[in-house]
């Protein structure tokens, strides 16, 4: 039953006692004034569906409570803490004095009705509406991606398989104690009730192999004894301890199998949160968690759409949902070159929307000139090469090409800069050159360069979004894209906070 927050003031209001000791600005200021205003307990009619039972806080204050929580990045007993002895939080919250404080796990299941209702969003939304209202959003985004570390231990192959087929049995026993007990006796291993790593010696390579091979045969019994079963529970364990148990193995060409020297594309990293995965910012810079896309407003600097994805999504595969969530229509994007391919400028020129983006650049082996120091002419069908040697572009659609040949290249002076194949250099002409070709050009322009110099702001935007959270503090994707839009609502918040005379 959703409870109503008191319209009348109390004497014993924290503002009313001691009202002089609290800040006049700052987020909980800000966040004092919006609450009740900004969105109210009948905003949240639709996760309270039953009129019976004991009345809950008010949504109105556990949804401030929680844009508190996500702005200063503090855990759930933290902020109940914060809100039974800090002043400034309780005169932000609407609290008396002698309150006790809003249960951490009062938070919880506010937090959790927003998801399964799918008001995650709601709060940025309305923050955005607000915006729009007062004329501060433009027609300029600048957007970008950044990962982020999820809250959990990274297992290796030998405890993700253990930690797995625990899970297995465990629910199997649940169900049918008997069926999970027969099937223990047949495993190789009798140690999976046991936390940790196997006990044997890991220095040698036998015993190793050996564990390896007893693990993967132990998982196909597991999982054909609970075949039978039509738990879903049961149903979805079975199906991780399957991928597990084989991605990081192949045939030992034995009759047995042995860790793979690679890394599977999507390589489930934890049975605790098996959504996460492997990613990286570059080659030396990598993490394990998801990864977080956002789109700013060049005008205002405040987050407009944000969408979070496992950490192996592209960055221009997102672009479509950050923009079909934008409440304004955009004319200009302006992004990095993972968003800088022909797919996403033809989209883009489709809707009338302007992309600054640098094209992928092209790549140059063994040092050569690269097709970026060659003169495109699609008009006129030619390509310029360096020393200024001229080839038709000839061939079938899809396969364009231009052969400068032995007798162009033999006795040219850069030859040993360019290639060293007897036949010459062949430069092949995409079929989307038309689009890459002025966008590779263009890049090099004084004009390009200051216009895309307006992508810093998006890096700081996320710097500030990750100010506060080394790591995602929430577990799975869902969550992660709600701790995203939630903690976007509040840094909007603050900047809103910020700009004289707007009013909620």
């Amino acid at each position: 039953m959703r409870g109503t927050a008191l319209a009348q003031r109390s004497w014993d209001q924290v503002d009313v006692i001691c009202g002089e000791l609290l800040e006049e600005e700052g987020f909980l200021a800000t966040l004092g004034a919006a609450k009740g205003t900004l969105f109210s307990d009948a905003d949240f009619d639709c996760l309270y569906p039953s009129k019976k039972g004991r009345p809950s806080h008010p949504p109105s204050l556990l949804a401030a409570l929680l844009l508190a929580q996500l702005f200063y990045g503090v855990s759930d007993r933290e902020a109940e803490r914060r809100s039974r002895l800090d002043l400034s939080w309780k005169a932000a919250l609407g609290l008396p004095l002698e309150h006790r404080g809003i249960p951490h796990v009062c938070l919880v299941e506010f937090r959790a009705r927003l998801v399964r209702a799918g008001m995650e969003a709601w709060l940025h939304e309305r923050l955005l509406q607000v915006a729009k209202q007062a004329g501060l959003l433009g027609h300029r985004r600048v957007v970008d991606s950044t990962g982020v570390a999820d809250c959990v231990l990274t297992q290796d192959t030998v405890s993700l398989v253990r930690s797995a087929t625990r899970r297995c049995l465990a629910r199997l026993g649940e169900l049918d104690p008997a069926k999970a007990s027969a099937c223990a006796e047949l495993l190789a291993r009798h140690d999976y009730d046991q936390a940790g790593k196997p006990e044997i010696c890991w220095a040698s390579a036998t015993e190793r192999a050996a564990l390896v091979n007893e693990l993967f045969a132990d998982a196909q019994k597991v999982a054909e004894a609970c075949s039978s079963t039509d738990d879903l529970r049961l149903a979805s364990e079975v199906e991780l301890l399957k991928v597990v148990s084989a991605q990081d193995v192949e045939d030992d060409g034995e009759g047995g199998v042995r860790i793979a020297q690679a890394v599977a594309p999507e390589r489930v990293i934890s049975v605790a949160d098996p959504e996460a995965r492997h990613g990286h910012r570059s080659r030396r810079d990598r993490y394990d968690g998801y990864k977080l896309h956002v789109s700013v407003d060049v005008t205002s600097d405040l987050f407009v759409a944000g969408e979070a994805t496992t950490a192996t999504t592209p960055d221009a595969k997102v672009l479509p949902q950050l923009l079909e969530a934008d409440p304004m229509a955009v004319a200009e994007v302006t992004a990095d070159t993972h968003y800088g391919d022909a797919a996403t400028r033809r989209a883009l020129g489709a809707q009338g929307i302007e992309l600054v983006a640098p094209a992928p650049p092209s790549s140059a082996p063994n040092g050569f000139f690269s097709k970026d120091d060659f003169e495109v002419d699609l008009e006129a069908g030619t390509v310029t090469c360096p020393a200024g040697q001229v080839a038709a572009i000839a061939g079938k659609t899809g396969r364009l090409q231009a052969r400068f040949g032995a007798s162009a290249c033999g006795a040219c002076p850069l030859s040993s800069r360019c290639t060293n194949r007897p036949g010459g250099r062949t430069v092949t002409i995409s079929t989307d050159e038309d689009l890459l070709a002025p966008a590779r050009k263009a890049r090099w322009g004084n004009e390009f360069r200051q216009r895309y110099r307006q992508r810093a702001q998006v890096e700081r935007k996320n710097a500030q979004l990750k100010s506060r959270n080394a790591k995602l503090p929430w577990r799975g994707l869902a969550k992660a894209d709600a701790w995203l839009k939630l903690r976007m609502a509040a840094l909007n918040l603050d900047s809103l906070g910020k700009m004289p005379g707007l009013v909620y």
